[in-house]
């Protein structure tokens, strides 16, 4: 019976992708302001903020309103960190509501530069989460996207925070939900480092069912974590 417990642990430890590896960047948020030296701000830094949420203070994406429209709102850690191989991971409450995006996005500096990888998590509200990928070359694109989008129970999404991970090996990307994987796309031969992308996105296709009386209806994160 004590080898099955001790088998079971073990199993369990071994499914973490971080297991054995270094931490090599993070933030919790827990500071009056946003960190510059590890982020870039949005041109409209009141748009992303530091608040109380709850114990702990949290990242807060809100939209960003222009005068014509409400658009893309993010942070990025371009030029200040960047990294090839290893596990991202951030805690992420999404929005609850159809017609805008929470994004964690892990990108190449150079995203015009082909070959290139994009890896994403998508929170489409509405209890959608979309896992994918995007590869660019000299043939054009071609975008790798998971089988469904429920990934989780109804409202959890939008009510709690959920861990998202991207797992990149020399073998593949692997996307993870609470520790859970949930996507798979065999690598190709991209290894250039990658930048981290938190962002809240109103695409010309979601404009349509955008609810201005929903909102506010922010992107929260708790935490983001990079092990290599």
């Amino acid at each position: 019976m004590r080898f099955i417990l001790l088998l079971i642990t073990a199993v369990s430890f071994a499914a973490d992708p971080s297991i054995g590896k270094k931490l090599t960047f993070s933030d919790d948020f827990n500071g009056e302001k946003i960190d510059e030296t590890k982020w870039n701000l949005p041109a409209n830094g009141e748009t992303a903020f530091i608040v109380k949420g709850g114990k702990d203070k949290v990242l807060r994406i809100s939209l960003r309103k222009a005068e014509d429209m409400i658009q893309w709102n993010g942070l990025t850690t371009s030029g200040k960190f960047e990294q090839a191989y290893g596990y991202f991971e951030a805690s992420i409450r999404m929005p609850a509501y159809k017609g805008h995006t929470a994004i964690f996005r892990l990108s190449p500096a150079d995203e015009k530069a082909a070959p290139n990888v994009l890896l994403l998590f998508e929170g489409l509200g509405a209890d959608k989460i979309m896992p994918w990928a995007r590869k660019v070359d000299d043939s054009g694109q071609r975008d790798f996207r998971a089988e469904g989008d429920k990934f989780l129970k109804p409202g959890e999404a939008a009510k709690k925070f959920n861990t998202y991970g991207i797992l990149w090996t020399e073998k593949a990307f692997t996307w993870f939900i609470n520790g859970k994987k949930v996507h798979q796309v065999d690598k190709h031969d991209v290894a250039k480092p990658m930048r981290i992308q938190l962002a809240h996105r109103v695409s010309e296709f979601e404009r349509p069912n955008l609810n201005l009386k929903q909102l506010p209806d922010d992107v929260d994160i708790d935490w983001v974590k990079v092990w290599k």
